[in-house]
């Protein structure tokens, strides 16, 4: 009776320690995976970027853009050559039917200059959309040069009652002048004008780092 007393306490002993054993196990499993998730956790937190939630907003005072261009004044933007032959002819009547004609033949050469008057250009800006937009005024002609020391005369023909002079000269010069206006004009002088200012509005404002990214418009204003 007493053996097999002592044969229950033994498995009482035996069944206590091995349930301590897996109890034991279980906590340090728990334990080993509560630290591994963690660490994990932390890992996570380490890679994940960081929010950036400033907005940088980069602002320029479009009037100090505007007050350099229009700095600049009356800018000639664009230039035609020429050299031109012309005919002069002037009749006089002397008596009666009697008429006397004096002409000659002389050519100059020259140039036609057109630009823009840059103190009209206005300058506004739409930050949102980030285009500026350029108000410009029309291109004109700015001026006739002619090099008189270009002058030659080919041929000419008067007459003592119907003599060429100075005055004669300046006349014909005049319409030589309108002459290659007007051929200036048909060659697209002022739309040469208004595409080289542009360019050279473009060139201008780029060099202001602050307005990278920004598209420049155009609009045309009143004539210059």
């Amino acid at each position: 009776m007493k053996k097999n007393e002592n044969f229950f306490y033994i498995g009482v002993i035996a069944i206590s320690i091995l349930a301590i054993i897996i109890l034991g196990i279980g906590y340090l499993k728990d334990k080993t995976g509560s630290s591994s998730a963690n660490s994990s956790d932390i890992q996570i937190e380490a890679i994940k970027p960081k929010e950036d939630k400033e907005k940088v907003t980069v602002t320029f005072d479009t009037q100090t853009l505007q007050d350099g261009l229009q700095g600049m004044g009356f800018l000639v933007t664009q230039e035609y050559y020429f050299t031109q032959i012309g005919h002069y002819k002037k009749e006089k009547q002397i008596v009666g039917p009697l008429s006397s004609t004096a002409e000659f033949s002389y050519s100059y050469d020259g140039s036609v200059t057109a630009g823009i008057n840059f103190e009209k250009i206005s300058i506004s800006c739409d930050m949102d959309k980030k285009v500026i937009m350029v108000t410009m005024p029309q291109s004109e002609i700015q001026g006739v040069i002619v090099d008189r020391n270009s002058f030659k005369k080919y041929s000419e023909k008067d007459y003592l009652w119907n003599a060429i002079n100075i005055d004669d000269y300046n006349m014909s010069l005049v319409e030589y002048e309108e002459s290659a206006k007007k051929k200036a004009l048909d060659n697209r002088i002022l739309e040469k004008s208004d595409e080289q200012a542009k360019l050279l509005v473009q060139k201008f404002l780029y060099n202001f780092p602050q307005i990278a990214g920004y598209d420049i418009t155009f609009e045309e204003g009143e004539e210059s």
